[in-house]
């Protein structure tokens, strides 16, 4: 992967059409994904860092039309929503309610774009109500935060039903690496991550919703 440095902010290069842009802590921002094809823009998540509405500018010399996936709507993903002039945004029916714009998904949604396969499909997630996910010709699969646990400092909590059904749709999707938000590297086997979802979902106990890790 070829990485560059864009106004103090790394951008890295995946393949021909896809890069991202990396996290930063300060301010809290998370990865946002790039797909580039002869027609459009396509971002996943948006970031809070204020450097990024200019970074995506800069990259689209072409004037391409820019859509937006958000994974969920946590302001370290969505917060540079208003600052990015785009044609159509993807996002769950909870992270509309904060961007009050744009397309609801409830269901798998499949585009071909210039040959670049794109699967945008919700995804059950512990860590926040209505995650989407992105797959991207089958190869790669961007999920943000959706495998982590529950939003709580002080205890990390995995909701034992809904990690089952999370362990259930992500064995549906062929991507062998996933991207998930905040970690390095950003890219990890998606056997991996499986093997280490089930390995926390045979600690459930129970009679106990939660499970504790």
């Amino acid at each position: 992967m070829e990485a560059l440095l864009y106004n103090m902010l790394n951008l890295t290069k995946i393949n021909d059409h896809i890069s991202y842009i990396e996290p930063t802590t300060n301010p809290l921002s998370a990865n946002v994904a790039i797909i580039k094809t002869n027609k459009n823009i396509w971002l996943y998540d948006v970031g809070n860092n204020p450097d990024i509405p200019d970074i995506i500018d800069e990259l689209n010399v072409d004037k391409l039309n820019v859509n937006v996936i958000l994974s969920h709507f946590h302001p370290d993903h969505i917060g540079n929503i208003n600052k990015i002039n785009c044609n159509h945004i993807y996002q769950s029916k909870n992270t509309f309610k904060y961007t009050k714009v744009g397309d609801i998904v409830d269901s798998d949604i499949f585009i071909e774009d210039d040959n670049i396969k794109l699967h945008i499909f919700p995804v059950p997630s512990s860590h926040a109500k209505g995650c989407i996910a992105l797959e991207v010709d089958e190869q790669y699969c961007f999920l943000g935060d959706a495998i982590y646990p529950k939003n709580n400092p002080d205890v990390k909590l995995y909701n034992s039903g809904i990690l089952k059904e999370q362990i259930d749709t992500l064995k549906k999707i062929k991507a062998s690496k996933y991207m998930l938000s905040h970690k390095t590297p950003f890219a990890q086997s998606s056997k991996g991550i499986i093997k280490w979802l089930e390995h926390i979902y045979a600690m459930r106990k129970p009679n106990e919703v939660y499970i504790n890790i």
